[in-house]
């Protein structure tokens, strides 16, 4: 995948398939470019990692899951997600997109005997059966109107083709986890196993980006409602995603909603591109649409070095919950730094890589406030960057806490004290990673080079966004340098046992009770935001004189999603009802059945027809 992806920089490759691989009449067709070679080179360093990771992981997963299963379907999701970055065709981006979900799918429910295994797989698959839904009638629609499948030949500058592009829109939503169909993030992403958590996350959800930027950017896009569409639900899931992720105990349901939150940047730049495109603005569409492109990349390596952070941490301490960890900079210093330095890149922290995605979103909304004719959207720019600065502090609380919680203090429970550092390849999939992440960090005026022609094709100009970004080598080098040793220092300060005498108001030691926990770092900030987590605490007091002595006092913070019991419990409750009333088809009686095929027959010719 690298090489094909190096390979096809400066001179695009295309391939029609032989005719016994043909849909009925359509042969498959492959096209790849500059944009495809961006996602092919991520699948493939994200693919690298991963194999590196994956056998020391699975091994304790041998008893709960099936091997051969497991890599069949593996081996199927990588395949099937490098030939949706190539699909030339709206039929074979179908094909092979669903491909991609089904074999997830199946990775997803690998521990298929637990039962939130089973309810967080039908709940993904639900979520892949609606964006596969919404995807095909935009491309029916789409082939109505052009009488062709290639996405070379699709047009969206006229308004009889803006239907089209808004179904098209909400299912790469959907498949992307963007607020408010983003419900399945949290389930599937804690389910799978980690190396499948981190291919979905760092790679998967990013085929609706490329799906957006392929057939909508590229397909001449010049409608504003949805330009305002994408940045709305970009910033609304940047905002939800963060604030959800810093109140939680479980790790990999706190990165998935981090995905929520990043995901959401990415939409909000190519929003920005859209909508700035539109109204006449066309470098501060580039600019937009460079920020999601290279957001994509850095989102990719350092939540994915995230991911195997919390695998190892799995394999190692027999858990995730963030109040059974603690302590484990002593037996764990190479997963606690490249952790740490993950955490850096996804809080926008410069010299790493996801400094620069924030920068040069920052940047086109400063520039649309400058350049915009328009008040409404220079207000829009200018509370969105009020909005994004609320995120990016919140980001930065959230994994302080986790950084914090899971390293430092003691250890909180007896399988946290008893943690080691994980294998050697567990260790090298991390430390490659990180290093992808510095070097990300380092060479952005160079990718940005690589990612200016998709940009000028999007908007139709010669656009300069590799000056958007200026850095002086000598602060990155000096910033790298005092991060490298901080993190030196954290960790060999940490190796050593120091014994002093400390005032604890005669209580004795500090113990593992007395330590800030999860729930306590982040309660401050769920007060603050109530009305939207809906949090409460309940506390629970025992003891014959519990008003006066309590023998027992349990605090335990709840929360309740608005959208799952306002939006998504009532819909599924009518969903049902219907299913149960069709039920009264199942007459038993094969006439009856006849017709339902002789009558489903007659409208799909007649559809057929018609289109």
């Amino acid at each position: 995948m690298i090489a094909l992806a190096l390979l096809s920089i400066d001179t695009p490759m295309a391939w029609q398939g032989p005719g016994f691989l043909a849909v009925g009449p359509w042969s498959f067709t492959f096209v790849i470019d500059r944009l495809s070679a961006l996602f092919l080179a991520l699948l493939g360093t994200v693919g690298i990692a991963s194999a590196l990771f994956s056998p020391r992981y699975l091994r304790h997963l041998d008893s709960r899951m099936n091997s051969s299963l497991y890599w069949a379907a593996y081996c199927l999701f990588v395949l099937s997600m490098m030939l949706v970055f190539v699909s030339g065709d709206g039929v074979t981006f179908l094909v092979f997109w669903e491909l991609m979900a089904l074999s997830s799918t199946v990775l997803v429910s690998s521990e298929h005997t637990l039962h939130r295994v089973q309810r967080a797989t039908i709940i993904y698959l639900g979520a892949t059966r609606t964006s596969t839904a919404f995807i095909a009638f935009g491309f029916i629609w789409l082939y109505s109107m052009f009488h062709s499948w290639r996405f070379s030949d699709w047009c969206f500058d006229r308004p009889e083709s803006y239907g089209a592009a808004l179904l098209l829109m909400i299912g790469f939503c959907i498949k992307a986890g963007i607020w408010p169909f983003h419900i399945w993030l949290p389930y599937a992403h804690p389910a799978a196993p980690t190396p499948v958590s981190a291919l979905m996350s760092g790679v998967m959800i990013k085929t609706a980006v490329y799906g957006v930027v392929r057939i909508l950017l590229l397909g001449n896009l010049n409608c504003a409602a949805i330009g305002y569409l994408a940045v709305t639900l970009g910033v609304v899931s940047a905002f939800w995603g963060v604030l959800f992720a810093l109140v939680q105990n479980d790790l990999k349901r706190l990165l998935a909603y981090s995905s929520v939150e990043n995901v959401g940047l990415i939409f909000t730049c190519i929003g920005i591109a859209i909508l700035s495109r539109s109204v006449g603005v066309p470098e501060v569409a580039a600019l937009g649409l460079a920020a999601g492109l290279f957001h994509c990349l850095s989102h990719g390596f350092f939540k994915t070095l995230l991911f195997f952070g919390a695998g190892s941490i799995d394999v190692a301490a027999h858990t995730i919950e963030l109040g059974q960890l603690g302590g484990l900079v002593r037996q764990m210093p190479w997963t606690m730094s490249c952790f740490v330095l993950g955490a850096v890149g996804i809080c926008a922290l410069p010299p790493l890589n996801g400094f620069p995605g924030k920068w040069l979103l920052y940047q086109s909304l400063f520039r649309n406030v400058w350049l915009s004719s328009s008040l409404i959207d220079r207000g829009l720019c200018l509370a969105i960057i009020c909005i994004l600065a609320v995120v990016g502090g919140l980001a930065l609380a959230c994994f302080a806490k986790a950084v914090a919680v899971i390293f430092l203090g003691v250890p909180r429970s007896k399988q946290s004290g008893a943690a080691s550092e994980g294998s050697s390849g567990m260790v090298c999939a991390q430390v490659f990673l990180a290093i992808g992440c510095v070097a990300l960090g380092l060479t952005v005026p160079q990718i940005l080079l690589l990612v200016k022609p998709v940009c000028d094709l999007a908007v139709h100009t010669n656009s300069h966004i590799e000056s958007a970004f200026t850095v002086d080598l000598r602060v990155t080098a000096i910033a790298l340098i005092v991060l490298v040793l901080a993190l030196s220092k954290l960790v060999l300060s940490g190796s050593q046992v120091r014994i002093s005498r400390t005032w604890d108001c005669g209580f004795g030691p500090l113990g593992p009770r007395t330590q800030v926990t999860s729930d306590s770092f982040a309660q401050p900030v769920a007060r603050i935001f109530r009305p939207i987590l809906r949090y409460k605490l309940e506390f629970e007091l025992t003891g014959t004189d519990r008003r006066h002595f309590p023998e027992k006092i349990r605090v335990k913070p709840n929360m309740v999603s608005l959208l799952e019991q306002r939006v998504y419990l009532p819909l599924l409750s009518i969903v049902s009802k219907l299913a149960k009333s069709l039920v009264k088809l199942q007459a038993g009686s094969i006439h009856l059945y006849l017709i339902y095929l002789c009558v489903t027959l007659i409208l799909l010719l007649q559809l057929g027809t018609l289109l």
